[in-house]
């Protein structure tokens, strides 16, 4: 009774697992590319406009702004589970394994702040725009607030991140090293 009872949760938690890592890597990341491929159609349609015609669409250097902004700020916590945000290991490699999983949960609780204020300063800038109204300077009319929502969104994936290598750092493991968050690798 005593392994069931136990199996269950861990069946649980890997199931959530593997459901976000699917949603990283199928949902998010597909997301992002859609979007940094159609910017750059966008810069080369603009690019041959204006050498072969003469022309420029107004809605052109936005949209490519905004598209490259959503596509950066989605993928945040999607980079650090692959192991591609950048680390410095001179120091802490020559520590003592239990200074080392200090820096670990140091690191982690500085990563946790900075999207907690992340989250918290981008709020009112999200509110502002959508009560104001404000609407996008090209003739796409897009709303401000819509397009300035992917900050919040950005720092509460990018938490998630940090939230699991605080668990993997409190566990006594690198979440820093390889790619590899609680056991998975990406």
């Amino acid at each position: 009774m005593s392994l069931q009872t136990t199996a269950v949760p861990l069946r649980q938690a890997k199931s959530e697992r593997n459901f976000w890592q699917f949603f990283e890597r199928k949902v998010l990341l597909n997301v992002a590319t859609v979007m940094f491929l159609v910017s750059t159609a966008i810069m080369l349609f603009e690019g041959i406009s204006r050498a072969a015609f003469d022309s420029s669409a107004f809605w052109a250097e936005e949209s490519v702004r905004y598209l490259m902004i959503w596509a950066f700020f989605l993928t945040l916590g999607v980079a650090g589970n692959a192991g591609n945000h950048i680390r410095t290991e001179l120091l802490v490699e020559r520590l003592s394994p239990r200074l080392k999983s200090i820096c670990h949960v140091a690191s982690s609780l500085a990563g946790i702040a900075f999207c907690g204020l992340l989250f918290y300063a981008s709020l009112p800038q999200v509110h502002r725009y959508y009560t104001m109204g404000m609407m996008t300077e090209s003739n796409l009319d897009l709303p401000l607030w819509f397009l300035f929502l992917v900050m919040p969104l950005g720092a509460l994936l990018f938490l998630t991140y940090y939230l699991r290598c605080l668990v993997t750092a409190l566990k006594g493991g690198d979440p820093f090293g390889n790619g590899e968050i609680n056991g998975s690798k990406l």
